[in-house]
């Protein structure tokens, strides 16, 4: 499994110049707590991280970046993207197994899951997605709906069309997948952006246009850390 970190954001490097990766959280630097507790870490193939170019993000991904993930690539780019979804994309011409699963992990939300995607997705040819949820009707967050028996029918960004928020990390079939889900969603831009932003999430509708199924991924212990000061 591939996992595409986005980290070109404006909330990346903060007022005072410090780094959002380097926050403390539970004794360990945020960036590395969080990806590290992931319970698919031990199978991740590779790390691909997204980052403005700025001086403070070329040190810090000589430094350590470079530390807690030993060949794992960086692309960075000069200007911000119209959302993660785009920034994302930054990353996908540096993988070597296009057919592999796809992760892009927003890495701002820590919570609890036993979740196996690599076996999930092996064991039904169907699947196209998993959205990872918990329970929630907070309008700052993605929300993904299913019908009555549960199958997933819709996503939507910063709107409460379900009690299903999303969890912040994405996983896809493989990277053409997520590319014909992006271009579901440039097409259709005017029903799947947010304040003109590409966010991941609405992705999943494009998944769904493939005819491929989305699964719904329940997490526990979730804590937020974009909601934390």
């Amino acid at each position: 499994m591939r996992v595409i970190v986005p980290l070109a954001g404006p909330d990346f490097i903060r007022a005072d110049g410090s780094l959002k990766a380097l926050h403390p959280l539970n004794g360990q630097p945020l960036l590395r707590h969080v990806l590290g507790s992931r319970h698919w870490a031990g199978q991740v193939t590779a790390y691909s991280f997204v980052l403005l170019d700025r001086p403070e993000t070329r040190a810090f991904a000589a430094g350590p970046l470079a530390d807690w993930f030993p060949g794992a690539s960086v692309t960075f780019i000069s200007v911000y993207t119209r959302g993660a979804a785009l920034s994302a994309l930054a990353a996908l011409p540096l993988g070597t197994d296009f057919a592999e699963p796809l992760i892009v992990d927003l890495a701002d939300i820590l919570y609890d899951s036993t979740l196996e995607p690599a076996a999930m997705l092996a064991g039904d040819p169907g699947l196209g997605g998993i959205a990872l949820t918990f329970p929630s009707d907070n309008p700052a967050y993605s929300y993904l709906a299913t019908d009555d028996q549960g199958r997933f029918t819709q996503a939507a960004e910063k709107r409460v069309i379900s009690a299903n928020a999303s969890a912040g990390t994405y996983i896809f079939r493989d990277a053409p997948t997520y590319l014909r889900a992006l271009a579901h969603g440039l097409e259709n831009a005017a029903t799947q952006t947010f304040r003109d932003l590409f966010f991941v999430c609405p992705l999943f509708n494009g998944v769904r246009d493939q005819g491929k199924s989305v699964a719904l991924a329940p997490v526990t212990g979730v804590q937020d850390i974009k909601m934390e000061p």
